[in-house]
């Protein structure tokens, strides 16, 4: 606001001690900084959780009935899936095998076994969009071979790298190249062979005929111009009821709301963000409240020469409206870096762009100005003659 035209009032206010518009501004950018991580923490985890299904190469999907999560992979019979390239409108049905629970590989270097995710099906389908994986089908079509994710944690796996040679379940297996694919809470690393070799490593997957496999995902991809939904219906229509078809981006919003309301991972990240917006509205109340107690006889003057007291609020709003984008600009630079350090030590995808940067710019901005109206009490409720008394 200015006062005659010339003076910004609320700005000259903020900018008069460089001290404490230090201080403010690193108490309000801590806050911004706090919400910025607890959010980015939750995107990059549910990120994380449906990167597998976001590199699946196909339209539908068809799903064991009792799946609520492909952390824990159920299993329904390959009858399924073959019976699902009749239906009208598929242009091809695959199934695609994980092991997530009982998948073991043992480390060369220290010898002990950390449990890693492992992918199969056949090279040929192209069932997931890695292009190393399709570039690299010949190697890992070759019996007891596999490919390595490189983003594994190196703490528990160490680096992979072609040629090297452990086990797999027990078996012998030979590391023949790597693909980039990424970590979740649930997964420290991941492997992809062929359908033959994860039936080697997990026999258990096997059945006395083809159509007794135990597939977790049938990967449908329609014909040109079929409508997804449609397919999903027919699907739905014509298997029995021990599968569930659902589209592609049906299967990834699955998982990300079971992750985000029915799991805990989103209801502590949000109170994360809350108490990164109270404590922010405490530290500006503070500081707008020190700042206008320090300001009362100038406050008083402007009062007692006729300017009404929604001009000064006005003045308090501005001042934490100011505070807010200096508070926002510098937590969002410091977020920044520390999004860089923790997608390096972690492997999650903290990404400052995708991390709905306007909410938290709208969350400071209502933080600074809450408190603001709430410090400007003192000073609505201040008698100028008082002061002068």
């Amino acid at each position: 606001m200015r006062f005659g035209g010339k003076v910004p009032l609320a700005w000259k206010n903020l900018v008069e001690h460089k001290p404490r518009l230090l201080a403010s501004t690193a108490g309000v950018a801590f806050a911004a900084a706090l919400m910025f991580m607890e959010n980015g923490f939750r995107q990059a985890i549910l990120d994380s959780m449906v990167d597998v299904i976001e590199r699946i190469d196909g339209q539908v999907v068809l799903v064991s009935r009792t799946l609520y999560t492909l952390a824990v992979p159920y299993s329904f019979p390959m009858e399924r899936v073959v019976q699902a390239r009749g239906v009208e409108g598929v242009a091809s049905a695959s199934p695609l095998y994980t092991v997530a629970q009982t998948s073991f590989w043992r480390n060369p270097e220290t010898g002990r076994e950390q449990r890693v995710r492992v992918i199969g099906y056949a090279p040929a389908d192209d069932l997931l969009d890695l292009p190393e994986l399709r570039e690299a089908r010949d190697l890992w079509s070759r019996p007891n071979t596999v490919m390595a994710d490189e983003l594994s944690r190196v703490a528990r796996f160490g680096v992979f790298q072609a040629g090297q040679v452990s086990e797999l379940a027990g078996k012998r297996f030979e590391v023949v190249g790597t693909f980039s694919l990424g970590i979740d809470i649930q997964t420290n690393g991941n492997m992809v062979v062929s359908d033959r070799n994860m039936m080697t490593a997990f026999p258990d997957l096997d059945g006395p005929s083809l159509l007794d496999r135990k597939v977790q995902i049938g990967v449908i991809r329609t014909k040109p111009g079929a409508d997804p939904r449609r397919v999903r219906d027919a699907l739905a229509a014509t298997l029995p009821p021990d599968v569930r078809a659902l589209t592609l981006d049906d299967f990834a919003a699955r998982e990300r709301g079971f992750w985000d309301k029915v799991a805990p991972i989103g209801t502590v990240f949000h109170i994360g963000v809350v108490m990164g917006f109270v404590v922010g509205s405490v530290i500006c109340y503070q500081v707008l409240y020190s700042d206008v107690s320090d300001r009362l006889p100038e406050f008083a003057t402007l009062k007692a020469i006729g300017h009404s007291n929604a001009a000064l609020y006005r003045v308090v709003l501005a001042q934490a409206l100011y505070l807010a984008l200096l508070g926002y600009a510098a937590g969002a630079a410091v977020s920044y870096f520390l999004f860089r350090a923790v997608h390096r030590m972690t492997g999650l995808p903290m990404d400052l762009y995708h991390n709905n940067p306007y909410i938290i710019l709208a969350l400071t901005v209502l933080m600074c100005l809450g408190a603001g109206a709430y410090a400007a009490r003192r000073l609505i409720s201040a008698d100028p003659a008082q002061l002068f008394a």
